[in-house]
């Protein structure tokens, strides 16, 4: 039999090999991403509790930048009030109730499609007070968005250092979970350094925000508003490269004063197809996505919360909708490309700030 074909088989069949050991691997990781479209097995969702940030909060007015002017009158009008309290003149729901219904309504799309649901512990104004300071509530907290506060990355869980004071609370509902996923001794989990809680982060302080980084394989998005007072900033881009070495790709991918994080600029339903608001992005699409099949929508769309879509899988997308944005134009661009869609409706969500990514922290996602 001649040489090179016996060598050939051999390299097919090590190859396969090697394959199967690296899946069997990644299924025994109680906690992995490698990809934003992979399969989503286990996720949590944010709960329905907060309060809305002070006026006197130093970095309020800077944050109010990213919302659009109604949304950032509500959150002036509402300030300092707990989102149990502030009842919709409309509805007569409170913001938690209003939330939660949608919360639910969500999750019942994700249990249909086989992913298993988690949800942080309540933190209340007590527990904030006996374990924090009083003057912590200055800043308000919300643990709707779970996004935010780490990142899965291979086996890697990182907390993160935000920006944004009113999320940086939120990290103790999830100490349960995350003691119980992460004492597996294949999880690498640990935190960034840290910043005082009353403290204004400065631009030579490492932050990162969830929102802002996007796993794709070996090369990670990671992006920087030019907000001085919310998303992810320079230092904690070069943290994070840092941290994760030359087994990775960390791409820096500077974005708009107005534009909160990437997660609203840009979603990755499949390899090879992205949804983009090209007006974010200061130095343009990033190269690794900038020749794909790009479905564009302008920024009035992606402040509305268009882009912040779940992919379960490259084949299922959640996507949310609101009053101002019944999103039929990315459904659409979706369904031509056989990706089936499901409609959730987010609104109260949005006026928050945030989407269904936003609401979402994967545990494990991965690639067939």
């Amino acid at each position: 039999m001649n040489f090179n074909f016996l060598q050939l088989i051999f390299s097919v069949i090590f190859g396969f090999v090697l394959f199967l050991v690296s899946a069997a691997e990644a299924s025994e990781y109680p906690v992995f991403v490698d990809y934003e479209y992979g399969d989503l097995k286990e996720v949590i969702v944010g709960l329905p509790y907060g309060m809305t940030p002070s006026l006197d909060a130093p970095w309020f007015e800077n944050a109010m930048k990213v919302l659009p002017a109604d949304e950032a009158e509500y959150a002036r009008k509402t300030a300092g009030m707990l989102w149990t309290d502030m009842i919709d003149p409309k509805t007569g729901k409170s913001e938690s109730e209003m939330l939660e219904e949608e919360n639910l309504a969500f999750i019942a799309i994700l249990k249909s499609l086989g992913v298993k649901v988690y949800r942080p512990k309540e933190i209340t104004v007590d527990f904030i007070r006996g374990n924090y300071g009083s003057d912590v509530l200055l800043n308000g907290f919300s643990q709707d968005f779970p996004r935010d506060n780490m990142a899965v990355i291979g086996n890697n869980l990182i907390e993160f250092n935000l920006r944004t004071p009113m999320r940086k609370v939120d990290i103790s509902g999830f100490k349960e979970l995350l003691l119980d996923k992460c004492s597996n001794g294949k999880v690498r989990w640990f935190s960034m350094p840290h910043t005082e809680l009353l403290a204004t982060s400065d631009t030579g302080t490492p932050c990162l925000e969830g929102g802002d980084v996007i796993v794709l394989g070996k090369t990670i998005l990671v992006g920087n508003s030019r907000n001085p007072s919310v998303g992810s900033n320079e230092a904690g881009f070069r943290w994070l490269k840092n941290i994760l070495g030359s087994s990775y790709n960390v791409v820096r991918v500077p974005l708009r004063e107005d534009v909160l994080h990437l997660d609203c600029v840009l979603s990755v339903p499949r390899n090879g197809l992205a949804i983009v608001c090209e007006e974010a992005f200061v130095e343009g699409i990033p190269d690794h996505i900038k020749d794909w099949d790009l479905i564009k929508v302008g920024i009035e769309s992606a402040q509305r919360l268009a882009v912040n879509g779940v992919p379960v899988n490259s084949k299922h997308y959640i996507l949310s909708f609101n009053e101002h944005n019944d999103n039929k134009f990315i459904q659409s661009e979706l369904e031509k490309r056989n990706i089936k869609v499901y409609r959730v409706f987010f609104g109260t969500h949005n006026g928050q700030g945030g989407a269904l990514r936003c609401a979402t922290q994967p545990v494990i996602r991965k690639l067939k």
